[in-house]
């Protein structure tokens, strides 16, 4: 049974429309991922975001509101990953929850992943790059303590949002895996340096994929 659906590129409605399909099956109790790519650069915002004060006037990339929270985000040069988990996935009884008692052992899925592809991560608490770079819409160009991060540089990573419920969350992250299809200054006022580390789509989506068969409770449903 396939836990991680590879999906190729899709428009951004597309793609948010089927992450949400899959907070909804979590909500059932059925762990379900998608990484999936898309159909050229569009940009995410997160759900309190509003276009007018996120990008810049006349920004000629497309924008989608995300289900989650956080910042905005450029995509198509990433690796994009929609996750969802019923919180008895992550050992966690049913009710109301923490952020970070959920966002812990989610982020530990991801980070485990990147290094079993060989990509050297860590939390931003973990190193001494942590830092606000001002106000800006781009989710990239600050590091909070919570953030994947390579620690020998404090390169962000993994741009990561979350929403939850009373019995599940949906997980969407983005890991910059190329050079931008468009210059991050058309978009955002104040962009994030522009950075990217070698990840393949395929082989992101297996590690992850055998890191839920391993850690699925007994009894959860995966997708």
């Amino acid at each position: 049974m396939t836990s991680v659906h590879r999906e190729g590129a899709n428009d951004g409605t597309t793609n948010m429309a089927r992450d949400r399909e899959l907070f909804e099956a979590a909500e059932s109790g059925v762990v379900g991922a998608r990484v999936y790519s898309w159909d050229g650069p569009w940009v995410s915002l997160g759900k309190s975001q509003q276009p007018q004060r996120a990008l810049v006037d006349q920004c000629p990339v497309p924008w989608v509101s995300r289900p989650t929270g956080g910042k905005a985000v450029l995509h198509g040069h990433d690796v994009t990953l929609g996750l969802a988990l019923p919180l008895t996935a992550l050992g966690l009884e049913p009710g109301r929850r923490s952020v970070a008692e959920v966002y812990r052992p989610v982020v530990k899925l991801i980070v485990s992943a990147l290094q079993d592809c060989g990509v050297a991560v860590a939390l931003g608490e973990e190193t001494r790059f942590v830092a606000d770079h001002g106000p800006t819409a781009d989710c990239f160009a600050h590091v909070a303590p919570n953030d994947v991060v390579r620690p020998d540089t404090g390169q962000k990573v993994c741009g990561c949002a979350l929403r939850m419920s009373q019995t599940a969350v949906l997980v969407q992250a983005s890991i910059p895996a190329g050079r931008p299809l468009v210059d991050p200054a058309t978009v955002f006022n104040t962009p994030a340096p522009v950075s990217w580390v070698a990840l393949e789509a395929a082989q992101f989506a297996g590690a992850l994929e055998e890191l839920l068969r391993r850690t699925a409770p007994s009894g959860v449903p995966v997708s």
